[in-house]
């Protein structure tokens, strides 16, 4: 009988996601000289191949790694960690879009472009945000939350998406757990192309499935010895991560040398990882619902709780790109404190209904890595 009870809440979870998938969203090229907006300039390495309508740009195949280069127009007319996905008749004004697409770059034009955007920064600001989204998730889609988060949370790196060959679908689990796979050699190919930039340091952002992917890219430099890649990468952040605790604390074991800084966002609410749970056996056993909470900071990982936040979504999955309250403690520097070890021990000050915010749901490494 529980089990039944089981079956029919995933049923039930599985129709509310359902509803909530749509056919990827095109990839037009805007006229926006006369819309208020910015353009995100956002390097691409995929494992996707091509697609055959120009509109989509990439499909759900699998192929060798490739590489290319949009500009993705982001509206000022919008809520903040709003995505409005083009129309038949996109209006710039209010939607998402291109003002750019290069495909099929060499890897060598691709990697000179690399160091022209990482040259015309500071030199103490030469960094490179790598982003790997997740499950269900086609190209298009990727790459608009990609230009959202770095629009909306202000960040100023030099961007690269690695769009691995997700289905798309939301009914397609297994068939993206084999995809994740596949992806992994294609995104540690990546990092030790972006590890041999002129950058300071690499930072990997990875959503759900994609935090599986990166795992295993890390745990594969590190079988192969390449500790010089290892060790300009740095901070690792995992939001939503969709890995059972044991599997995570398998590759973690596996790292080295391991990210100085490593943060995991987590959700209580996440409907999608529920879903996930009860396909892999239930229990509650993925990170990104929050499982293993108390052995991820014994570990030196920060923990983000976003299960109190209400401003996300409804599913709960994309809150970490969608909560203005978290835009609200980045911008004020709060996040610092899990992501940056110098920042913890500064003793800022913060305004004090952002220090209770950030109070409740930062949970730092009780003690630093090296002590472990």
């Amino acid at each position: 009988m529980i089990r039944l009870y089981r079956l029919i809440a995933l049923a039930t979870v599985l129709a509310g996601l359902s509803a909530c998938t749509h056919v990827p969203a095109r990839l037009p090229i805007l006229d926006t000289s006369a819309a208020d907006g910015r353009s995100e300039t956002i390097l691409i390495a995929t494992t996707r191949v091509p697609s055959e309508d120009p509109a989509l740009r990439l499909s759900n195949l699998r192929g060798d790694l490739s590489f290319a280069r949009a500009d993705v127009w982001v509206p000022s007319n919008r809520h903040a960690g709003e995505i409005n996905h083009p129309s038949r008749q996109p209006d710039p004004s209010r939607e998402f879009g291109l003002t750019g697409y290069q495909e099929g770059m060499s890897s060598a034009d691709w990697y000179d472009d690399l160091d022209r955007q990482l040259s015309a920064l500071p030199l103490t600001e030469r960094q490179v945000l790598v982003f790997v989204h997740g499950f269900n998730t086609p190209f298009s889609d990727g790459l608009y939350l990609n230009a959202q988060i770095l629009n909306d949370f202000g960040v100023n790196t030099v961007a690269v998406h690695y769009a691995w060959p997700s289905a798309g679908q939301v009914t397609a689990y297994l068939q993206d757990r084999d995809s994740a796979l596949f992806a992994r050699d294609g995104l540690a190919d990546l990092l030790v192309t972006v590890a041999d930039s002129p950058s300071i340091s690499v930072t990997i952002l990875a959503h759900s499935m994609g935090a599986h992917v990166t795992m295993e890219a890390l745990r594969q430099l590190s079988l192969e010895g390449r500790s010089e890649v290892l060790a300009k990468i740095d901070p690792v952040i995992l939001a939503m991560p969709d890995i059972a605790f044991d599997v995570f604390f398998s590759q973690l074991d596996a790292i080295e040398p391991r990210p100085e800084n490593m943060t995991v966002l987590v959700s209580g609410r996440d409907q999608a990882l529920r879903v996930s749970d009860s396909l892999s056996g239930g229990g509650l056993a993925r990170i990104g619902i929050g499982a293993q909470q108390d052995a991820l900071t014994a570990h030196g990982i920060a923990v983000l709780d976003l299960t109190g936040l209400r401003d996300g979504t409804v599913i709960g999955h994309t809150d970490f790109a969608a909560s203005t309250t978290l835009m609200q403690l980045a911008a004020s520097g709060a996040l610092d404190h899990a992501f940056n070890a110098e920042a913890q021990s500064s003793g800022s000050l913060l305004p004090a209904p952002l220090a209770a915010i950030a109070a409740q749901i930062i949970r730092l490494p009780a003690r630093a890595f090296g002590d472990n």
